[in-house]
């Protein structure tokens, strides 16, 4: 009998090895990436972007990973998605809006590796020198005496905000009145296809039961005149000269060299920051994507990420990352986009 009780358990561990090897990723011989750039590339930028492949495949390397890398300039961010959802491209730099609708449309395909970073402004970071992410803590940072618009370089942020801009004199109005308060107004934006001049705007404004229009608006129907104003500095400008009632633009559009110099000669006793107010955040706008697909192992993934976070660190993979304008990348987690996927569902209905 014990006999018998043996080959069992010797045959029930065997299996659960055989399902266990038959289960395990096998990852690709060859790693596929694909950039889609914002912006045209020469043929000098092309040299820098595909000597990526040899310092990526040294990282990896050094991870365990004898591995090749194929760098290829896709045609359009719709092809590189595709691509990915049928397997064809393994990793890819994505906006996230982008990993938004790819994780929205093809659920289980693609999970975000890294996302890219940037100078937070103080008004972000704690006398610790975290990363402050409640908004109510950064708007009462972003009005207070002495604040100045300015960023600290120790500290690295994975996304930034659009903000509601209003005169300092009408800011009490927001404060008893809330978002309410825009009903009727007069607010100037960038295009409807600008991420925090509108895109984003719009969701803040359809949260709180408001809306943009072009034309006269109906305040009892929570309209809100959207005004096109070229330009994140000259919007700032059209409510510093009372054109219009409040701005949406990024945060801190306020802190710029040279774009309030005419007002500010006009104006020599005023400070920017303290006419202005800012009354909300919109919901965190996040940085670009590098995104992989899900069937790659665990560990080629945190491979993959180190080798991107460490060649960036470089002189030449900065360079080379340059198409992009990333300087820094951090490790991201698919929740953090969980606001992007709400955004895309509001802008697309439906579907």
């Amino acid at each position: 009998m014990k006999k018998i009780l043996g080959l069992l358990l010797v045959l029930l561990f065997s299996f659960g090895l055989a399902s266990c090897t038959q289960a395990a990723v096998e990852d690709p011989e060859t790693l596929i990436i694909q950039f889609v750039p914002s912006t045209s590339v020469d043929s000098a930028m092309l040299t820098k972007v595909l000597s990526l492949e040899t310092m990526l495949e040294a990282e990896l390397l050094e991870a365990g990973y004898d591995i090749n890398v194929s760098i290829s300039i896709g045609t359009s961010y719709a092809s590189v998605i595709e691509a990915m959802a049928s397997g064809q491209v393994h990793v890819a730099f994505l906006t996230a809006q982008q990993y938004a609708f790819v994780t929205t449309e093809y659920p289980g395909k693609v999970d975000v590796l890294l996302t890219s970073v940037r100078n937070a402004y103080k008004a972000q970071v704690d006398a610790q020198g975290n990363e402050i992410i409640d908004p109510a803590v950064i708007i009462a940072n972003a009005n207070a005496s002495g604040y100045d618009g300015t960023s600290n370089s120790d500290v690295k942020v994975s996304s930034y905000y659009s903000m509601l801009l209003v005169r300092t004199e009408d800011y009490q109005t927001y404060l008893t009145g809330g978002l309410a308060a825009l009903a009727g107004k007069n607010v100037g934006t960038q295009s409807v296809t600008s991420g925090s001049g509108y895109v984003y705007p719009s969701f803040l404004l359809s949260q709180n039961n408001l809306s943009f229009v072009t034309g006269t608006p109906n305040a009892a129907n929570g309209e809100v005149q959207a005004t096109t104003i070229s330009g994140h500095q000259n919007a700032v400008n059209a409510l510093l000269n009372d054109e219009v009632d409040a701005v949406f633009t990024f945060f801190d559009a306020r802190y710029h060299a040279t774009a309030y110099a005419a007002w500010q000669e006009a104006n020599p006793t005023l400070n920017i920051f303290e006419e202005t107010r800012v009354v909300a955040l919109t919901t965190g706008i996040y940085n670009d994507t590098i995104s992989g697909l899900s069937s790659l192992s665990d560990g080629l993934r945190a491979a993959i990420q180190q080798a991107f976070i460490s060649v960036i660190a470089t002189e030449d993979g900065l360079a080379a990352l340059s198409i992009y304008n990333h300087t820094g990348y951090s490790i991201a987690v698919d929740s953090d986009y969980d606001g992007e996927r709400a955004l895309y569902t509001f802008l697309h209905p439906g579907e």
